[in-house]
């Protein structure tokens, strides 16, 4: 059974981390960070249509996606002052819109894996494969990896598979429509890129350096799901300091 939205309130915290995952993905993808939140409200969102079938995720789409990001946000700053965001991957493109829409409530964005541009290798087809077979070594990391961090069950009727395409045409568009949108971030910005990634191409780093207030790092043998333990290690790190970081803009927004 795959985990539904995860939430843990924070007695009078005054804010809350809101995590998003990306397309085909789970919450509890963001399970490492949620130790490190501890002091804030945590919500981490599961997407519409994500947690059941291949029918259920054809049924869904963009729209109900955004709208179901926007009305978290909103729920959350009704009761708590301000708010931060983490996503991965689809997610980011959420928390990026979001991020402009709210930038007074915004602390700031921990975004891994942004696709803003698309570059797909074999092996990404491979362990497609190999997650939908079920049939993984257990020596495969990178397969297996993936096979944790899909949030649709598999489905042995291909056909279903077709009711998948519309969703990826409109992530694309969404995609053109978020890289316009870069130059305008303004919160608190820390963007991780894999330098393996199957999926997101190289090139979507160089649009968020053209934003001075995004800070690009890489984590130079992670793919799309797959952190080994150094690069994981460094990612938390990454993400404690975020924590800080945005802790001490607060406080300074406290008394300023």
């Amino acid at each position: 059974m795959v985990a539904q939205t995860w939430e843990q309130m924070c007695p009078g915290a005054d804010t809350a981390i809101l995590y998003v995952h990306g397309i085909l993905g789970t919450p509890m993808q963001f399970e490492p960070f949620f130790s490190l939140g501890k002091g804030y409200s945590q919500c981490s969102l599961q997407l519409d249509g994500h947690g059941g079938d291949a029918k259920a995720f054809a049924r869904s789409s963009m729209k109900l996606w955004k709208a179901q990001v926007e009305n978290k946000v909103q729920e959350l700053l009704k009761t708590h002052r301000s708010l931060i965001l983490v996503a991965h991957s689809m997610g980011t493109l959420f928390a990026i819109s979001e991020s402009i829409r709210y930038s007074d409530r915004v602390r700031g964005m921990f975004l891994v894996d942004v696709p803003l541009e698309i570059r797909l290798r074999p092996s990404l087809m491979g362990n497609c494969w190999k997650v939908f077979r079920g049939r993984i070594r257990s020596d495969d990391v990178r397969a297996l990896a993936a096979q944790k961090a899909y949030g649709i069950g598999p489905d042995r009727k291909m056909w279903r598979y077709l009711g998948w395409i519309p969703r990826y045409l409109e992530l694309f568009r969404e995609i053109r429509l978020v890289r316009e949108q870069v130059s305008q971030i303004s919160v608190l910005c820390v963007a991780v890129q894999s330098g393996e990634d199957e999926m997101v191409s190289q090139a979507a780093a160089d649009y968020l350096r053209r934003n001075p207030r995004i800070r690009v790092q890489e984590m130079p043998h992670s793919t799309h799901f797959y952190y080994p333990k150094e690069d994981k290690e460094q990612l938390l790190q990454w993400f404690s300091a975020f924590l800080a970081a945005a802790t001490a803009s607060g406080n300074r927004d406290n008394h300023a």
